[in-house]
């Protein structure tokens, strides 16, 4: 049931601190929530933590939350007995039972509906549950870990987060950082996809411009690795440099318009007469503040006009900005956006 070893690439702070904190818990059999942006590599990290532990020639079982129906979460989680509901004519095993004394991933813990959130809760501080349709109870052995791109927090505030479950699944947090904060294991990162790319396809030796890896350092990286790992096989498959320059250049100049922004919205001067030789930090925001405010108005922009443009179709304005419907209302709520 092993697999390869999974290897969190990078020699900057940031990642030696993940890597470093991964072991230290691999063997710690306490619930770990994992967060960061999406395309990080939180399932790398679950993998590694199954990896190094004790349980790695164990079952590890991934399930992702945000791929299921609502209606499916249960029984995927749980399994259910022959006759449970309709078309029930086989017993069925859950992803916990099939995890056995393994490890269970549960990516985008964040999109389970409020429903199957009491039950989870139940369960985990049960350690036990009867498949849907059963009375027997099956105990759970397996090492749970969670992972989200989302502020469960702020979900909380919305009230489609249980705090309770929060606490539950949070006794263990490890944030992954976005790339955009270790951009110094770009090199690194980039050299480590395009021998994968040659591998694979028994391509010749892959070189990328150096104005191109100029233009990464640039770029704000909103796809994290993902983004990045994807851009590299277009680049090395297809061969075609002059047109992926002009397409990410537009992607940078978008970033750069963003960064203008930030510094318009919270630029501060200290007037000549109150200048010391000692700055005044409590003058100045931070630049993750800045950036969260231009995030911010962007993003209200945006919602606004694709809500005026659907007539204030929540569905389809969610469809088109590739969003859920529940992460709408929460951006509508938060950003105190209303109909003109």
């Amino acid at each position: 049931m092993s697999f390869p070893e999974p290897v969190i690439l990078g020699n900057s702070e940031p990642i030696n601190k993940i890597r470093e904190l991964v072991k230290k818990l691999a063997d710690i059999d306490l619930n770990v929530l994992i967060c960061g942006e999406s395309g990080v590599g939180k399932e790398l990290v679950a993998r590694a933590l199954h990896y190094y532990s004790r349980r790695r020639n164990q079952p590890f079982v991934k399930v992702n939350c945000a791929a299921l129906p609502a209606e499916l979460i249960e029984s995927e989680l749980f399994g259910y007995e022959k006759g449970a509901f309709t078309g029930a004519d086989r017993q069925k095993l859950g992803k916990f039972e099939l995890a056995g004394d393994g490890s269970i991933l549960l990516d985008e813990i964040g999109e389970i509906p409020p429903s199957i959130q009491a039950k989870l809760l139940q369960v985990l501080q049960d350690r036990k549950f009867p498949r849907v349709g059963g009375y027997k109870d099956i105990a759970i052995t397996s090492r749970i870990i969670t992972a989200t791109n989302r502020d469960l927090q702020a979900d909380i505030i919305s009230g489609s987060f249980r705090e309770d479950l929060y606490y539950r699944i949070n006794i263990i947090k490890i944030a992954v950082p976005s790339l955009r904060e270790h951009k110094e294991d770009l090199e690194l990162l980039i050299n480590h996809f395009l021998k994968e790319q040659q591998e694979t396809y028994k391509l010749p030796d892959i070189k990328i411009p150096s104005h191109i890896i100029d233009l990464f350092y640039q770029y704000h990286w909103p796809g994290n690795i993902r983004q990045l790992e994807n851009y590299i096989k277009r680049l090395s498959i297809l061969d075609n440099v002059d047109e992926f320059e002009r397409e990410f250049l537009v992607q940078v100049n978008k970033q750069q318009k963003i960064d203008r922004a930030s510094l318009q919205i919270e630029a501060e001067i200290p007037s000549p007469d109150t200048h010391t030789d000692e700055p005044d930090v409590k003058k100045f925001s931070s630049l993750k503040e800045i950036r969260d405010k231009a995030v911010y108005k962007l993003e209200t922009e945006i919602i606004n006009k694709v809500l005026d443009e659907n007539n204030w179709n929540r569905k389809k304005t969610a469809k088109i900005l590739k969003i859920s419907y529940r992460t709408l209302l929460y951006k509508i709520k938060e950003l105190g956006i209303k109909p003109y």
